[in-house]
């Protein structure tokens, strides 16, 4: 992202005219971009993209004679990591002509998921309906960017990632991932109290923990808003 300025700007000095930022947004989107942290616009994204690989959890797995059970943190974690490299996917497109909405690359990611979800044994419903809200998400912090940078010209990225050879494979990884973690907390992810408990904490820790701001919040909502709607257990398949 662009960088350059010893002093970053207040609030108050990127957006002087309030939530009237794009008539094509939403008054709720608005106010998700009024309140985005200039640091990942002018330089903050190492913090952003630098996290470290969140650890598989298995359940019921022990180590020092101390059983494990599984957590949502991971799952959390790794939607953290796919909604912060929407950052560099709204980089990639902007000023290109190219649209936010893809149809051809959410249908083959679908696909994907489908096809690796069945090979670990994983309901590719549940797959599929997960990364359907990862994509919404990504879609959310693509349109807040591309009106701050709209209206903030100063504040657009200066380099331009590669989608194909920087950005997707980096995608395709976290899918794996979060694959692996949706069939390990089958046991605990459902329309329940517990679950829903659960994900609140984890997803406080991850905003607190990532400095996320309301944009990649709102964001990180949608990307995690089918974890406690259904109960969700392992089908018999391979792997």
């Amino acid at each position: 992202m662009a960088g350059g300025s010893a002093t970053r700007p207040s609030f108050t000095e990127v957006f002087p005219e309030g939530l009237a930022m794009s008539a094509d947004l939403p008054l709720s989107r608005s106010i998700a971009i009024v309140s985005m942290v200039t640091a990942l616009v002018l330089g903050g994204s190492s913090v952003a993209f630098a996290a470290p690989r969140a650890p598989v959890v298995t359940p019921g797995q022990t180590a020092d004679g101390i059983r494990q059970t599984a957590s949502l943190v991971p799952l959390t974690d790794l939607a953290v990591q796919r909604i912060l490299l929407s950052d560099k996917v709204a980089a990639a497109k902007f000023g290109t002509g190219r649209p936010i909405d893809d149809p051809a690359r959410e249908q083959q990611v679908l696909d994907q998921v489908t096809t690796l979800s069945t090979g670990m044994g994983l309901d590719p419903a549940v797959g599929t309906r997960f990364f359907r809200d990862q994509i919404d998400a990504g879609k959310v912090v693509q349109h807040g960017l591309y009106a701050l940078w709209g209206t903030r010209p100063k504040l657009r990225p200066a380099d331009r990632p590669d989608l194909t050879t920087e950005v997707r494979p980096q995608l395709d990884k976290i899918t794996t991932e979060v694959l692996e973690q949706l069939k390990a907390t089958a046991d605990i992810r459902g329309a329940n109290h517990a679950c829903a408990v659960q994900l609140s904490g984890a997803t406080a820790s991850a905003v607190r923990q990532r400095h996320l701001d309301r944009l990649h919040h709102d964001a990180l909502n949608i990307a995690l808003r089918s974890v406690c709607t259904a109960p969700s257990r392992p089908t018999n398949g391979t792997g």
